[in-house]
């Protein structure tokens, strides 16, 4: 698994890997198990994108909602 993956994918993959019998695991190579934790890290990395952009929206709302005070003299 590469370096610049996040840890939690590292634990996705080794739990895939758990689940296949040895004769599935020996016929998936490396290369392969690197590209599926690039996969799911791209994909962690859209959702979390995706959430943070849903979270800006709810920020801008919340200030704009938010009563300004009028200072009349």
């Amino acid at each position: 698994m590469t370096d610049n993956v996040r840890p939690v994918v590292v634990k996705i993959i080794e739990n895939f890997k758990s689940q296949l019998d040895a004769s599935v695991r020996k016929q998936i190579s490396n290369v392969q198990y690197n590209d599926l934790g690039l996969m799911i890290d791209e994909a962690i990395a859209e959702e979390i994108g995706a959430a943070a952009e849903l979270v800006e929206e709810v920020a801008r709302k919340l200030r704009a909602s938010t009563r300004k005070p009028e200072l009349e003299l």
